[in-house]
């Protein structure tokens, strides 16, 4: 049993990182309007790093972390799926494993010879590719972690979370967000319900999306309900005859009365009614 990380050290990065329990820190950077969260858990044999942000300065505390905790521990990083706010710094951790879905590789590659104005120029350091990929699931057993990793295709069809069996915490990239989630899988109403309803079976303590706070397991099943609600909202105004650009479903009908909804997030679910318009 490798011994933990000292006193000294988990004040080390206490103005950038916050530590969940002893052994999982996240940290949390702004780009574009969101919250982007990236997670550490620290295993008997493994240090997991659970996305990379949008580039190698803003993981950099990560990285800086991670070296101070890991002693002779094997470093794996993770992908939670291909867009650049979860894979623009990669090249921090140049030369380690990265893992992902099997086919987040080719998805990162497809998406940098986009030309879409919403995905930035990837970093001048590069974006080392995930070297090792998986199809549903993958399971690391250290001497006293257990850590899974999920597909959970819904968001995009490479998702995936991490879970974090003995302590009952869910990273769940961009699957589970809060207020709601971003739709952008084609025909992926009933995949992104399937994924939901899965994962609302894992008994769960601590939800960490990586856009949104930490919370409890409610965060799911308020996911679950965005999803049915907005598409069942949308078929209904659709046969009715309301055509996209006259659709009127404003965010707050289809979220808890706790949900706080910003301009950012009030744009992303203009996005989302016309995604499920689109859809259905």
């Amino acid at each position: 049993m490798r011994a933990g990380p000292s006193a000294e050290t988990q004040g080390i990065h206490r103005e950038t990182m916050q530590q969940l329990t002893d052994t999982v820190w996240i940290h949390t950077e702004v780009t574009h309007g969101y919250d982007v969260c990236a997670g550490v858990v620290l295993g008997s044999d493994r240090v997991f790093v659970f996305d990379t942000l949008h580039s190698p300065q803003a993981i950099a505390p990560v990285r800086e972390l991670v070296d101070e905790i890991a002693g002779d521990r094997r470093i794996v990083v993770v992908n939670s799926h291909f867009h650049w706010d979860h894979v623009y710094g990669n090249a921090a951790f140049a030369g380690f494993d990265i893992v992902a879905h099997r086919s987040c590789r080719r998805l990162i590659l497809a998406e940098a010879e986009s030309e879409s104005e919403n995905v930035p120029l990837p970093p001048p350091e590069g974006v080392p590719l995930p070297s090792i990929g998986f199809g549903d699931r993958v399971r690391y057993n250290d001497d006293s972690t257990t850590i899974h990793l999920i597909h959970t295709p819904g968001h995009t069809a490479d998702s995936i979370i991490l879970y974090y069996d003995e302590q009952d915490i869910l990273f769940g990239g961009d699957t589970v967000e809060w207020p709601f989630p971003s739709l952008a899988l084609r025909d992926g109403e009933e995949t992104y319900l399937k994924t939901l309803r899965q994962l609302n079976q894992l008994p769960v303590k601590q939800v960490v999306p990586t856009h949104g706070p930490v919370l409890g397991k409610h965060v799911i099943d308020a996911n679950q309900r965005y999803v049915e609600e907005l598409y069942d909202a949308v078929r209904t105004a659709k046969q009715s005859g309301i055509q996209r650009a006259a659709l009127d479903l404003p965010p707050d009908g289809f979220l808890p009365a706790d949900a706080e909804v910003n301009g950012t997030y009030r744009e992303q679910h203009r996005e989302n009614v016309e995604w499920a318009y689109d859809e259905s």
